[in-house]
C-alpha cells in the first residue's frame, strides 16, 4: 500500500508533510498555460498547489481572481507559518522567497536590498522540496525569461520526484523549459492542459518495491542493453537504486510490464537513453554544502599551494563531474589560493564522467544564471562572463580543466594525484565496486594526497591507508607510500565495447562453440608461449640492459636488475636516472662509439659500488643488436670478473682495467661538441632575449594604454549589467502586470456585454451624466430609441440630451444634483410608454462613475406610476 495514502486510498490531509505537492513556476507569459492547467486539474483529489511567479513588488497581482474562474479550489496567498493543504492553490507575494520546511510549513523571506538580481524565488522553492518524499512530489516550469527552475529541478529529478516542462511550441517565453530541457531532467515534455493527467498518473504510480519485480531474464537483458549502447556496468550499481530508476521509467512512460517495456527498450533508443541517463544520477551544482568547500581551502588546497613548486603542477581529480560544475569549483578555488599567496604555480584539473552529454555540458562552460546562487558575485564577475541570462566560464580558467569521458569502475586510474573529490558516488555502488574504486584511489594519488568523499561515504577496509583531516566532510590524507596494485584494477569490462559492437552473425550453436573453443586454444597456445619465452630470459639471458642510442632504458635481464633504481623515478627511463652511476660513463663512451660509427664492440672493466663497503669488479659489453652505421638498439652485457668465462674473455681481448686514453679522447671530443653547441645556443638566446626585451617594452606600454581603456570598460559594462539585470526583472513583471490587465480588461468587456443583454431584455436603458451636465455614458437601448451616437459622450445633455415632452431631463438633473433627492417621471413618447428616474451618484458608492447623476429609462406598457 502507498505509505502517501490512508486505507481508503485518499492523500492522508491530516499532515502537512504527507500532502502531494505540484509545484509550479513560471514567469512572463504564464497566465494562459495557468488558466488552462487549473481547468483541468481534480479539484477533490487531496493535491496541494503552490505556484510561484515573477511579480512586480509595488503591484497587487489579481491572479486569485482570473484562477478562481478556472478552479473552485480555495485559493489563497502564502503567509509564513502556513501549512500546506489539501485541495487548495497558493500563490506567492511579491518581494518574497517561499521556501516549505520538511514538516510542510511555508517559511517566507523578504527580498534583500543588496540581494543579487535576478531573484529566483522558483529554484529556492524547489530545493526546499527535495527533502519530501519524492513520490508526493512534482515540479512544473511553465512559460518565462531566463533559466529559474532548472536547478531545483535538476535537483528534485536527482531525488526521484517528476519534472515536467510546457512544450517550447506553446510557450509565449521558451528560455524556462529549454533550461529544464537542456539539462536533460525534464520526466514530460507537454502542453499545460494534459499536465494534471500526467500528474495523476505519477502520483498514482506504485512506490519503490511495489513494482514489477526484475527477473533474471529482464536484470539480464537490461544488462546486456546497457553495456552494448552505453558501456555501463550495471552489474556494480546497488540493486535496489536500479530497481528504483527503472520502475520510475516504467511509471513515467505508462508501462504496467516489466516483459512490455523491456522489448520497447530493444527496440527503442530513445527509452534506453531515457532509462542510462536516469540510471547516472547527475546532481551537483556551483559551491555545493558551501561549508565543505570551505574546509577543503583551509585543510587541503592551501596547505597544497603553499608547498607546491613552480616546477611540477598540482594535479587534481574529479570523477564523476556530472555537468562540470564542481569542478570549476576547485578550480576557482585553487587560483583563489594562489592569488592569495601571491604564487603562480601551475595546476591542472582532470575531470571525468561517464556519460557524454555531461561532459559536453561541462566542457562548453556555459550555466544559467541562475545555477550561480550560491556563488559569491565578485568570484562570479572574475572567472564568468555574462551574455544574456547565461555565463560563460573565462578561458583562462577553462584551460585548467581537462574534461574526459571515463568509467572509474573499469578504466585505469590516473597516477600521481595531489587531490581526488569523489563526492556521492560510492554510496550508488555495491560493496565490492566502492573497494575497487577506493583501491583505485589510493594507487593514483601521491604520498600525502587527499581525498575528499561525500558525507556519507567511508573508506571502508581500506581505511588504514588514510588519516581523517575533517571528519564530516569526509576528508582524508594518504600516509602509505605504497601503490597496491589490485587484478581488479584490469576490468574483465576492458575491450567490451569493442566486442559488443562487432557486427553478430546468426550461426549454428555447435559453430559458435567451435570458434569459442578454437579461439580459447589460440590464446592458450599464445599465452603458454609467452610464459616459455619469459622463463627462457630469466635462465639463460645474460646479464644485461637494453637501450636505445638516445640512452632510453627500454629493459633489464637477470642480474642487471641489481644496477637498476626505478624506486625513484616512475616516468623518465633513461641511462642517467636509473642506472648505476659508475656504469654511466663507459656507457656513454661505448654509445658515443657506436654513434660515430664504429660497430666493434665495447669491452671495459669497472668498479661498481654497491653500499655498505661492498665494490664489484665487473666488465662491461657493449654492442649493437642491428649492423646499421647508426644502430638503434644497443646491449650493455654486465658480468662479474671473478667468474671462469670472463677471466678468459679478458685474457683473450687484452682488456686495460683503466679506462683508455682514447676512452677519455672521445668523451672530451663529445663534451667539446657539447659546449660549442651550448654556446651558439646561450648567443642565439641573448639575441633572442634583445629582442624580445624591446618588443616587451613596447607591448608594456601598449598593454598599460589598454589595461586602463579596459577599467574604463568594465567600470561601464558593470553599470550597463546592472542597469540591464533591473531592467530584465521590471519588464518580466511588467509583462505579468499586462497580461494580467489584458485578462481584465477582456472580463469587464464580457461583463459589459452581459449587463447590455440584460437591459435589452428588460428594456432598460440608463443615462450617466456628470457634474458639468455632459454625458459620460449611454446604454445601447438609449441610442436606439434617442438616436444618440458613440461621439456624443461627453457632450452636453441640454444639446443633444432626449427631448421628451414629459420630462425635461437637463432641468430636472441640474435639481438632483443640487438636492440629492431622486425624482420620477412617467408619460407618452413617441407612443410608447416611458418612466424615467432621476438619481444622484456619489464617487464614494461609484469610483468608476464618479459624481453626478444617472437617468433611468423603462419601456412598457405594463409599467406603474409610482412616482
Amino acid at each position: 500500500m502507498n505509505a502517501r495514502q490512508t486505507p481508503g486510498g485518499m492523500p492522508d490531509m491530516s499532515d502537512p508533510a504527507t500532502i502531494p505537492v505540484i509545484a509550479i513556476g513560471g514567469s512572463a507569459g504564464a497566465l494562459e498555460p495557468l488558466e488552462a492547467f487549473f481547468q483541468n486539474a481534480p479539484v477533490e483529489n487531496g493535491w496541494c498547489y503552490i505556484v510561484v511567479q515573477h511579480l512586480s513588488p509595488d503591484y497587487r497581482s489579481m491572479m486569485d481572481s482570473l484562477l478562481s474562474r478556472r478552479s473552485s479550489m480555495n485559493i489563497c496567498h502564502i503567509e509564513d507559518g502556513l501549512a500546506l493543504a489539501p485541495n487548495t492553490i497558493f500563490l506567492n507575494k511579491p518581494n518574497t522567497t517561499s521556501v516549505v520546511t520538511k514538516h510542510g510549513i511555508f517559511k517566507t523571506t523578504p527580498y534583500r536590498s543588496d540581494a543579487k538580481l535576478p531573484h529566483l524565488p522558483i529554484d529556492a522553492l524547489f530545493r526546499s522540496l527535495v527533502s519530501r518524499s519524492p513520490q508526493n512530489t512534482v515540479a512544473v516550469v511553465l512559460s518565462g525569461s531566463g533559466g529559474d527552475g532548472s536547478i531545483g529541478g535538476q535537483l528534485l529529478h536527482a531525488a526521484g520526484a517528476t519534472v515536467i516542462a510546457q512544450t517550447p511550441s506553446e510557450a509565449a517565453f521558451t528560455s524556462m523549459p529549454r533550461a529544464l530541457m537542456a539539462l536533460g531532467v525534464a520526466d514530460h515534455v507537454s502542453l499545460a492542459g494534459d499536465m494534471p493527467e500526467l500528474i495523476a498518473g505519477a502520483l498514482n504510480a506504485p512506490p519503490d518495491g511495489d513494482g514489477p519485480r526484475m527477473s533474471g531474464d529482464a536484470s539480464r537483458t537490461i544488462m546486456t542493453l546497457l553495456e552494448r549502447q552505453h558501456h555501463l556496468d550495471i552489474a556494480s550499481y546497488k540493486s535496489i537504486s536500479v530497481n528504483r530508476r527503472i520502475h520510475r521509467r516504467m511509471s513515467l512512460r505508462g508501462e504496467q510490464s516489466l516483459e512490455t517495456y523491456v522489448k520497447k527498450l530493444e527496440s527503442d533508443p530513445q527509452l534506453l537513453d531515457e532509462l542510462y541517463h536516469d540510471l547516472l544520477i547527475g546532481v551537483t551544482e556551483f559551491y555545493r554544502d558551501p561549508e565543505s568547500i570551505k574546509a577543503l581551502r583551509k585543510e587541503v588546497i592551501d596547505p597544497l599551494v603553499a608547498r607546491s613548486a613552480a616546477d611540477r603542477p598540482l594535479r587534481i581529480w574529479v570523477p564523476g563531474c556530472s555537468s562540470g560544475e564542481e569542478a570549476y569549483t576547485i578550480a576557482i578555488e585553487v587560483s583563489e589560493s594562489l592569488r592569495a599567496a601571491g604564487q603562480s604555480p601551475d595546476f591542472r584539473i582532470i575531470a571525468t564522467d561517464i556519460h557524454r552529454r555531461s561532459i559536453d555540458i561541462a566542457s562548453a562552460g556555459a550555466y544559467p544564471v541562475s545555477a550561480f546562487d550560491k556563488v559569491d558575485p565578485e568570484l562570479t564577475d572574475r572567472y564568468f562572463r555574462r551574455e544574456g541570462d547565461t555565463y560563460y566560464v573565462e578561458q583562462r580558467l577553462r584551460q585548467k580543466i581537462i574534461f574526459s569521458v571515463n568509467d572509474v569502475l573499469s578504466d585505469p586510474p590516473l597516477l600521481n594525484i595531489d587531490l581526488i573529490s569523489c563526492r556521492n558516488l560510492l554510496i550508488y555502488l555495491r560493496q565490492d565496486a566502492q573497494k575497487r574504486v577506493i583501491s583505485m584511489f589510493l594507487f593514483g594519488l601521491r604520498q600525502n594526497g587527499v581525498l575528499m568523499l561525500g558525507p556519507s561515504e567511508t573508506l571502508g577496509k581500506l581505511s588504514e591507508d588514510f588519516e581523517v583531516l575533517d571528519g564530516r566532510w569526509r576528508i582524508f590524507r594518504k600516509v602509505t607510500a605504497n601503490r597496491p596494485f589490485s587484478a581488479s584494477f584490469v576490468s574483465d569490462r576492458m575491450g567490451l565495447a569493442n566486442r559488443l559492437n562487432q557486427p553478430q552473425e546468426p550461426q549454428h550453436p555447435h559453430t559458435i562453440s567451435l570458434a569459442t573453443s578454437s579461439t580459447s586454444a589460440v590464446l592458450r597456445n599464445r599465452d603458454a608461449l609467452i610464459k616459455g619465452y619469459n622463463s627462457l630470459l630469466k635462465r639463460h639471458a645474460p646479464s644485461s640492459i637494453l637501450i636505445t642510442a638516445n640512452g632510453e632504458v627500454l629493459s633489464w635481464f637477470g642480474s642487471a636488475a641489481a644496477f637498476i633504481d626505478t624506486k625513484n623515478n616512475l616516468a623518465d627511463w633513461t641511462v642517467d636516472e636509473i642506472v648505476h652511476p659508475d656504469l654511466h660513463t663507459v656507457i656513454n663512451v661505448g654509445v658515443e662509439k657506436l654513434r660515430t660509427g664504429e660497430t666493434i664492440p665495447l669491452t671495459r672493466a669497472v668498479q661498481i659500488d654497491l653500499g655498505e663497503g661492498r665494490v664489484e669488479q665487473c666488465t662491461v659489453f657493449i654492442e649493437p643488436l642491428d649492423l646499421n652505421e647508426h644502430p638503434i638498439l644497443i646491449l650493455v652485457r654486465v658480468t662479474l670478473n671473478d667468474l671462469p668465462e670472463v677471466e678468459a674473455a679478458l685474457t683473450a681481448r687484452r682488456i686495460d682495467p683503466e679506462v683508455s686514453g682514447n676512452d677519455a679522447q672521445i668523451l672530451s671530443k663529445r663534451v667539446r661538441e657539447l659546449e660549442r653547441d651550448l654556446k651558439f645556443t646561450e648567443e642565439t638566446l641573448q639575441h633572442i632575449t634583445e629582442r624580445l626585451e624591446a618588443s616587451s617594452e613596447e607591448l608594456q606600454a601598449s598593454n598599460e594604454e589598454l589595461q586602463a581603456s579596459n577599467e574604463e570598460l568594465q567600470a561601464s559594462n558593470e553599470e550597463l549589467q546592472s542597469s540591464n539585470e533591473e531592467l530584465h526583472a521590471v519588464n518580466e513583471e511588467l509583462i505579468t502586470v499586462s497580461a494580467e490587465h489584458e485578462r481584465k480588461i477582456e472580463l469587464l468587456s464580457v461583463l459589459n456585454r452581459q449587463t447590455e443583454s440584460v437591459m435589452e431584455i428588460l428594456r432598460i436603458g440608463t443615462i450617466f451624466i456628470d457634474n458639468d451636465m455632459q454625458i459620460t455614458r449611454f446604454s445601447m437601448l438609449i441610442g436606439n430609441w434617442f438616436g444618440l451616437e458613440r461621439h456624443d459622450v461627453n457632450r452636453k445633455v441640454s444639446v443633444i440630451g432626449p427631448r421628451m415632452t414629459f420630462c425635461d431631463l437637463p432641468t430636472a438633473a441640474q435639481r438632483v444634483m443640487k438636492s440629492g433627492t431622486s425624482e420620477f417621471f412617467f408619460g407618452q413618447h413617441e407612443n410608447v410608454t416611458l418612466r424615467v428616474e432621476v438619481h444622484r451618484t456619489t464617487g464614494a458608492h461609484a469610483p468608476s462613475i464618479g459624481d453626478g447623476v444617472v437617468a433611468i429609462f423603462r419601456q412598457g406598457d405594463d409599467i406603474r406610476h409610482d412616482g
